[in-house]
C-alpha cells in the first residue's frame, strides 16, 4: 500500500511539474492559447471574467447581431452569493450592454440565461426574496414578466419551465447550482419537498411532478441504498412532449448517474442506467438521443426510444464532451483538458469519424467548480460557434465563423 501511495504522489508531482512548464511556456513566449483555422473573434466585458454558461442554450439572437453574457468580478469557487452583470455584445462593435445583474448564478450553467423570443430573455435572479426568473424585453428595456420559481430549461412555445432545487444541486455538486438558500434539508439524504418541478409559465404556477422519493424507487438497486440524491441535467425534448433528467447519487466518495424520459404529468416511462456512467447528451429529433456513455466502449451512443436500439456514434471519438447536433449526421463537441498540455479540442463529428478544429489552452486555475469548460454552442443558422474560453486574465467569450 506504501509503495502505491508513493507511486501515485510520484504521478502527481510529474504531471504538476509538466503543467507549470507549459504554463511558463505560454506565459513567456506569448504563444497563441487559440490553435484554429477558423476566423475569430473574442468578446470581452469590463468585468475579471465573462462567460455565458452550458452548452445546451444559444447566446445569440435569431439574426446574430446580440451575443448574451454574464460578467462578475468574483474570482474564486462560490461559497457565498455574488453578483454578476447580464447583458449583450453587439456581434459587430463589440459593445457591451447591460440589462440587469443576479446573483443566482454558477460557473458551469451561469444563471441560466436565453432567448424567451426574439425580442426577450429570460433568467434567473432573486424575486420577492427567493429564488426566481423574470423576462427582460429588450424592446421595452425593462423586466416585463417575473415568477416565483429558478428555471432550468423551457419548452420552445413558451407554455412551461422546468425546475429543480439548486440550493441542493449547489451542495451536491458545486458549479451547477446556488449558495443563497441552503438549508439542513437540502443536505438530507432523499429531500421529502424535492423533485422535478413543472412549472407553468402562463400563470406562474410550479408543481411538483415527480418527487425525489420516486425517482429513487424506480428500478431501486443496492447501488442507491444510504445514499445521498440528487438530480440535474433536464431538458425538453424538441416537440414538448416529454423530458429527460439525471438521477444521481452519491455512495461511499462515488458518484452513479442514470437518465430518465418522462412525460409532462409526470410519468417516468424510460430508465438509462447501464450501471457504468452517464454524461453529456443532446437530442437529434423527438425519438433519438446522444449520450457520452459506456456500453461496448467509452464514446458517444445514439439511443432510439421507439425501437429501443443504441448504437455507437464516431467510434474513435472516447472523449466527453459537449454535444449538439448541426445536423442529422454532423456534431459539434468539445474535449476537457488534455492530461499534461492541458488543451481543450473543438470538434466536428460525423458517424464514421471526426476532426479537430480548434485547440484552446486552459491555465491550470480553472479546475473543479472553478474550471472553464468551453461549451460550444451553436447560432440558430449554424453559422457560428460560441465557446467559454479561460485566458490567464480571466474568461472570455470566443465566437467562431463555421
Amino acid at each position: 500500500m506504501k509503495s502505491y501511495c508513493l507511486a501515485n504522489n510520484i504521478k502527481k508531482n510529474i504531471k504538476t511539474c509538466i503543467e507549470i512548464l507549459v504554463e511558463f511556456f505560454y506565459k513567456t513566449t506569448c504563444k497563441n492559447v487559440i490553435k484554429t483555422k477558423l476566423k475569430y473573434e473574442v468578446y470581452a466585458t469590463n468585468c475579471k471574467h465573462t462567460f455565458f454558461g452550458y452548452y445546451d442554450k444559444t447566446p445569440f439572437s435569431a439574426d446574430n447581431n446580440k451575443i448574451l453574457a454574464i460578467g462578475t468580478n468574483h474570482n474564486d469557487v462560490l461559497t457565498l452569493p455574488k453578483e454578476a452583470v447580464i447583458g449583450f455584445f453587439d456581434k459587430v462593435t463589440k459593445k457591451f450592454s447591460q440589462i440587469d445583474t443576479s446573483t443566482t448564478w454558477c460557473w458551469q450553467q451561469g444563471c441560466r440565461l436565453m432567448w424567451f423570443d426574439d425580442h426577450s430573455v429570460i433568467y434567473n435572479k432573486i424575486v420577492e426574496g427567493y429564488y426566481g426568473s423574470v423576462v427582460y424585453s429588450f424592446e421595452k428595456k425593462k423586466i416585463v414578466r417575473q415568477y416565483n420559481f429558478p428555471i432550468y430549461d423551457k419548452t420552445s412555445d413558451n407554455r412551461f419551465a422546468l425546475s429543480l432545487n439548486f440550493s441542493r444541486l449547489h451542495y451536491f455538486r458545486p458549479g451547477y447550482g446556488y449558495v443563497n438558500f441552503l438549508s439542513e434539508e437540502d443536505k438530507a439524504k432523499i429531500g421529502e419537498c424535492d423533485g422535478v418541478f413543472l412549472c407553468d409559465l402562463v400563470n406562474n404556477v410550479k408543481t411538483l411532478i415527480i418527487p425525489l422519493k420516486d425517482i429513487v424507487e424506480k428500478d431501486f438497486d443496492e447501488r442507491m441504498e444510504n445514499a445521498y440524491h440528487y438530480i440535474n441535467h433536464l431538458k425538453f425534448s424538441p416537440d414538448n412532449e416529454h423530458f429527460i433528467f439525471y438521477h444521481i447519487w452519491n455512495q461511499e466518495n462515488k458518484r452513479f448517474t442514470r437518465a430518465m424520459l418522462a412525460t409532462l404529468n409526470g410519468e417516468i416511462e424510460k430508465v438509462f442506467d447501464n450501471k457504468t456512467f452517464l454524461s453529456h447528451y443532446d437530442f437529434k429529433n423527438k425519438d433519438e438521443l446522444l449520450i457520452f456513455t459506456k456500453s461496448t466502449q467509452n464514446g458517444y451512443h445514439l439511443y432510439n426510444f421507439q425501437n429501443d436500439t443504441v448504437d455507437i456514434f464516431s467510434p474513435d471519438l472516447q472523449e466527453d464532451g459537449h454535444p449538439s447536433f448541426i445536423s442529422d449526421d454532423l456534431v459539434l463537441t468539445d474535449t476537457y483538458p488534455s492530461r499534461f498540455l492541458r488543451e481543450q479540442k473543438l470538434i466536428l463529428a460525423n458517424k464514421k469519424r471526426y476532426e479537430v478544429i480548434g485547440k484552446f489552452y486552459a491555465p491550470s486555475k480553472y479546475k473543479g467548480e472553478f474550471r472553464c469548460d468551453l461549451h460550444p454552442r451553436l447560432s440558430g443558422d449554424k453559422k457560428f460557434i460560441a465557446i467559454d474560453m479561460p485566458f490567464f486574465d480571466g474568461r472570455k467569450i470566443v465566437v467562431l465563423d463555421l
